[in-house]
């Protein structure tokens, strides 16, 4: 196979539904061969294509991103009806009033199955693995960073692939194009820890791979390393159940590993310094999705939880999504102080009067996430980096580890951590500290996609009493359909067309 590689702005390639084929346009090309014994410029513009690749797969289809906070999610708002499949669950009737032809497209949540943008990031990777080493000019270390920051991006890649599909085709190979089955999921998620344990027992100093990268938390560090293997393992742990104590043991092992989440290479930051923490690059963050707005680089309003479930930021219109009043309540109770009711919301509730007098109540508003900067005229909402990990998140899988280990004071700590960051009242052992851990995990993660994911892999979605949807008429979870792949988004239908070897999930069949 002819190996041309482009060497336009970000370097663009295409993927075959499984594996790796690079199309061979004329223009802007130069033969694969004379790229890779080129100088260390060629390096670098590619490792930032293949780090573009990722913002591509994320953000090309919105739903992406904040899937993970509506789905399930006791969510109302005017525009809530459109997206009643993903607030009650019920995929099989979404995916029945969908036209096959319609499938894959940027529009609505279509594009979420169809995975050809995660293949991109996986094709950059091995690609660069394979040839960096002939890049004239680059060091021994700068060889080994550009491929420690490739493993990071594809087991990335795989690990998001597999909580939406579960069995995914895994390659590791370049220059891959012939047609895969689908992997257990399981199998994937081990060959992606065994591959990024590699990267620390190869580098027990952290020369390569340092706990905070120059280039800021958007390049793979040794945090966003270590958080991406501790939520490897909770996945495992749901998928592998019989081996569940091993998987819980190598969370702690991760979150103990030189003592890093103790606040020695990152902290957590203050509740009035958080939004800073979701602009990007603060000392919380582990990993990010990076945008430059001084470039042009903004991710569309219809990529950001934050976007949708605002008022517009000019005008003082109706989000399209709220979360239930209810549901606000029961995680934020009017007695109990929590600065969070602060900086993760404007109000819990608007009033206002209307002509005539009368008053009407307006769905609540959540500010999180909405760092408002202008552009070319153009206020634009989250102008900062989309934080994918940060030390709050692995903090509290930790103590949900430890606790699943029967360590409960040390995971009585942990989560206490988060309280007290958020000035609310520390949880005890009087209190039900499984349930208690996780209901912490949507109060301080809500709108970064784990609502659901979380959800699924702790089992709690079969229970009504945590899969709180936004009436009764949500479609409730079995045990059955879970194990058969309920939780999962339907393959793509081209990769069933084109793949003789692609499967469904029995769930799908």
């Amino acid at each position: 196979m002819l190996k041309y590689i482009s060497i336009c702005l970000l370097l663009i390639f295409t993927s075959t539904f499984c594996g790796c084929k690079l199309d061979t346009d004329d223009e802007d090309k130069m033969p694969g061969d004379k790229f890779w014994s080129g100088s260390p410029a060629n390096a670098e513009a590619f490792m930032l294509s293949v780090y573009q690749s990722l913002r591509t797969a994320t953000t090309s289809c919105g739903f992406f991103l904040y899937s993970g906070d509506v789905r399930c999610a006791p969510i109302t708002g005017q525009n809530a009806d459109n997206y009643l499949h993903l607030i009650q669950n019920d995929m099989k009737n979404y995916k029945s009033r969908k036209d096959s032809k319609e499938e894959g497209k940027s529009t609505d949540c279509g594009a979420i199955y169809n995975w050809k943008n995660m293949y991109k990031v996986v094709e950059g990777a091995n690609i660069m693995i394979e040839e960096v080493s002939n890049i004239q000019g680059l060091s021994g270390e700068e060889v080994e960073q550009y491929l420690t920051e490739c493993r990071f991006l594809r087991n990335l890649a795989y690990f998001f692939m597999v909580r939406l599909f579960g069995d995914i085709p895994y390659y590791t190979e370049a220059y891959f194009a012939k047609p895969l089955p689908r992997t257990d999921k399981s199998t994937v998620l081990k060959n992606c820890l065994a591959d990024l344990q590699l990267l620390l027992d190869n580098d027990p100093e952290g020369r390569i791979l340092r706990w905070r990268n120059g280039n800021g938390s958007w390049r793979a560090n040794r945090g966003s390393v270590l958080a991406l293997m501790m939520h490897i393992n909770m996945w495992l742990a749901f998928f592998d159940s019989d081996n569940a104590h091993t998987y819980y043991s190598e969370v702690k092992r991760l979150a103990e590993t030189d003592s890093w989440i103790d606040g020695t290479y990152y902290s957590l930051q203050p509740m009035e310094q958080m939004s800073n923490v979701f602009r990007g690059n603060s000392n919380e963050g582990l990993f990010e999705i990076v945008q430059n707005i001084t470039m042009g680089e903004t991710f569309d309003t219809d990529n950001m939880w934050c976007t949708k479930v605002v008022y517009e930021v000019r005008n003082e219109t109706k989000p399209t999504f709220a979360y239930s009043e209810a549901f606000l309540t029961q995680l934020y109770p009017e007695e109990t102080k929590d600065m969070r009711k602060e900086y993760w919301f404007n109000h819990l509730y608007r009033e206002r009067e209307t002509e005539g007098g009368s008053s009407r109540l307006y769905p609540i508003e959540i500010i999180k996430l909405l760092n408002a900067d202008e552009y070319k005229n153009k206020i634009i909402p989250n102008a900062g980096n989309y934080v994918v990990f940060r030390l709050a998140d692995v903090i509290l899988l930790y103590a949900e580890a430890l606790n699943n280990l029967g360590e409960t004071e040390k995971a009585l700590q942990e989560v206490n951590r988060i309280r007290q960051r958020a000035g609310a009242p520390e949880f005890t052992t009087d209190d039900n500290l499984d349930a208690s851990i996780y209901w912490e995990r949507v109060r301080e993660l809500m709108g970064e996609g784990q609502y659901f994911y979380d959800l699924v892999r702790t089992m709690k979605i079969t229970d009504a009493s945590y899969a709180v949807f936004s009436d009764d008429s949500g479609h409730r979870e079995t045990m059955s359909n879970l194990k058969q792949g309920s939780w999962t988004w339907p393959i793509f239908k081209g990769a069933l067309d084109n793949n003789p070897f692609m499967s469904k999930n029995v769930y799908w069949e």
